[in-house]
């Protein structure tokens, strides 16, 4: 009967995975999920890209807008109270 490794007995063997520097260190991914890893931190940098490039791009109307709300005010101001309207105040 083989043993478990949560009831070792003196003198059995088993597997364990290392670090560099000899610690006991976690088993490596299967192949499976290493590729579910990669694809979904690929799918969330993605995510990351399209979110930053609709956000610049979002600032840049916004401030576009607002540059042009303020022309427009800069020139009804130049046209006076009248608003530009013919023959309403002399």
């Amino acid at each position: 009967m083989p043993t478990r490794l949560e009831d070792p007995r003196p003198g059995d063997r088993f597997g364990i995975w290392t670090d560099g520097q000899g610690r006991v260190a976690a088993r490596p991914l299967d192949p499976a999920t290493a590729t579910t890893h990669a694809v979904l931190a690929g799918f969330g940098a993605a995510l990351v890209a399209a979110a930053l490039a609709e956000g610049g791009r979002r600032l840049i109307v916004w401030r576009t807008v607002r540059r042009r709300y303020a022309r427009w005010d800069r020139a009804w101001g130049r046209a006076g109270p009248d608003r530009g309207r013919t023959g309403t105040g002399n």
